[in-house]
């Protein structure tokens, strides 16, 4: 049979395909083949190792002397190599010897050939060199065969996972890159919206002072359609500043260093409500609370915001029938402490659990349960800057259970 031979010069013939089969039984056609050197200083013993191996259909370099090896070395690599022992000016051993000492051919496998019986003490001095086998002639065909497919199996294989971590390092590079670029959008987006929120700010209510001016002013004489437009635009003013207030929350949540430091729930809960206080009797609000809650770490300002704005959405989005009932408890979970925030209110659909904690992200009509659509991205962000998680479970008219979770001390 005849096939592609590399032996320096190099002619080459066509050969029918063959189907090669590895070791553990998988059809290796589709695999290309490998390179592999056969070092020996005589024609007749290299052509003999070409007809044992010329089935595996691999490419089979030639070399007849220990530098000639050397020289193939520099050029290529090789799955495994079979080294003659007995060869003038380089012997095998003296070749194994300088392979190993080449970074690219360290790892090589080499095989030891030889036609004599080989003393223990050759034998030990070739694994130390290197050696990964000996084949003694007469060469069994199949045998060798066998071997050299063995190595050629773990060569393809090495050769994979290299590829596999390069590919890996590669997405790793990208992926960084990628985060650094996304970083610094992030930050310019983070750095306008606080411009745009404060500077903002300023303009707007002076324009809802002059327009609440001009109504209050007894001597405008403006007509009822024109005190109605007034009207409008002070409501209006009043809505965007709201929006922009929490905007601004947001903004400096998303930007601000935080110090998490040991928080005494109780302690907090108590200065919320007591923000809260006027809502809470308009609303003849009951508030049930199982003490103690623990101790979290978290950031103080922080933590009071979002209780704040979890406690405002329980007691302004219920049932106008209905006066707003809280029950307020926490509960260990692991490692953490979690605080739950039970209401009696409209609920949320399971479908929108996580889409309300999008920035701007509404469920109802403004006019009904007015709100900017901020508030609970603000609680994400803040709960996230703290270490810790949110959550709810609700259905749709019969009331929200939300829950926040911060590491216990």
């Amino acid at each position: 049979m005849l096939k592609r031979l590399k032996d320096g010069g190099g002619g080459n013939a066509l050969a029918e395909p063959l189907r090669v089969v590895s070791r553990n039984g998988d059809c290796a056609a589709h695999l290309p083949p490998v390179d592999i050197l056969l070092v020996d200083d005589r024609e007749d013993k290299l052509l003999a190792l070409e007809a044992i191996l010329d089935p595996l259909r691999h490419n089979l370099v030639k070399a007849q002397s220990g530098s000639e090896a050397l020289q193939r070395l520099l050029r290529q690599e090789f799955a495994v190599i079979l080294l003659d022992v007995s060869m003038p000016e380089m012997d095998g051993f003296e070749t194994a010897a300088l392979i190993r000492q080449r970074p690219n051919s360290e790892a090589t496998p080499i095989i030891f050939v030889t036609a004599h019986s080989t003393s223990d003490h050759e034998i030990s001095r070739g694994y130390s060199l290197g050696a990964v086998d000996y084949i003694l002639s007469p060469i069994v065909p199949e045998f060798l065969r066998t071997k050299v497919s063995v190595f050629v199996d773990l060569y393809r294989k090495t050769e994979q996972l290299r590829r596999s971590q390069q590919e890996i390092l590669n997405l790793n590079v990208e992926l960084q890159q990628r985060l650094s670029a996304l970083t610094e959008i992030n930050r310019e987006l983070e750095s306008f919206n606080y411009s745009i929120s404060h500077d903002l700010r300023a303009p707007l209510r002076s324009m809802q002072s002059f327009a609440e001016a001009i109504r209050e002013d007894p001597d405008s004489h403006l007509s009822s359609e024109s005190l109605d437009f007034l009207s409008r635009i002070i409501r209006s003013g009043r809505y965007m500043d709201n929006l922009l207030h929490d905007l601004l929350a947001y903004s400096r949540l998303a930007r601000a260093e935080l110090v998490n430091t040991h928080v005494d729930l109780d302690s907090a809960l108590k200065e919320v409500l007591a923000q809260l206080h006027k809502d809470i009797e308009d609303k003849h609000a009951k508030i049930e609370i199982r003490q103690p809650l623990g101790r979290v770490r978290g950031n103080l300002p922080t933590l009071k915001q979002v209780l704040a704005n979890l406690i405002g959405n329980a007691l302004k989005f219920v049932d106008a029938s209905k006066a707003p009932h809280l029950k307020i408890h926490s509960e260990k979970d692991g490692a953490f402490l979690r605080i739950w925030i039970l209401d009696n209110g409209i609920g949320i659909a399971p479908e929108h659990h996580q889409k309300i904690f999008g920035l701007f992200e509404r469920l109802h009509n403004g006019s009904i349960y007015p709100g900017t659509g901020v508030g609970l991205a603000i609680v994400r962000k803040g709960v996230e800057r703290m270490g810790g998680a949110v959550g709810l479970e609700s259905k749709l008219g019969r009331g929200s259970r939300f829950w926040v979770q911060l590491p216990e001390v």
